[in-house]
């Protein structure tokens, strides 16, 4: 299997590392291991999703490959496949920046 193959077999879970909760109408990630230099600052730095992270964060409830959720979001969103691959890659590239999901070895998170 080529490594396109190989990433598009990856499933993916959220991460316990985040939580999600719903502000002023939109879905806002919040790294719970974030933490400020200064002990006197608290902050974290808080990501808001659009339309569709917030349906691609609903669907990583359970483990879910790349491709599952391009099919999802081609479905939902009326998109082109190639565009909703490329949009599910940017995304769990953020998400995985922030270590908001991860990686779930086959056989495990069903």
């Amino acid at each position: 299997m080529d490594a396109a193959g190989n990433a598009r077999s990856t499933r993916w879970h959220r991460a316990t590392s985040v939580i999600a909760r719903r502000v002023a109408g939109e879905t806002v990630l919040v790294p719970l291991a974030a933490r400020a230099a200064d002990p006197e600052f608290k902050s974290a730095r808080l990501f808001v999703l659009n339309e569709t992270g917030e349906y691609l964060w609903s669907l990583l409830d359970s483990p879910r490959s790349t491709r599952e959720l391009a099919q999802n979001l081609t479905v939902e969103f009326e998109t082109a496949e190639g565009r909703a691959q490329a949009d599910v890659e940017i995304f769990l590239a953020a998400l995985r920046d922030i270590g908001a999901v991860r990686e779930v070895p086959d056989g495990q998170g069903e």
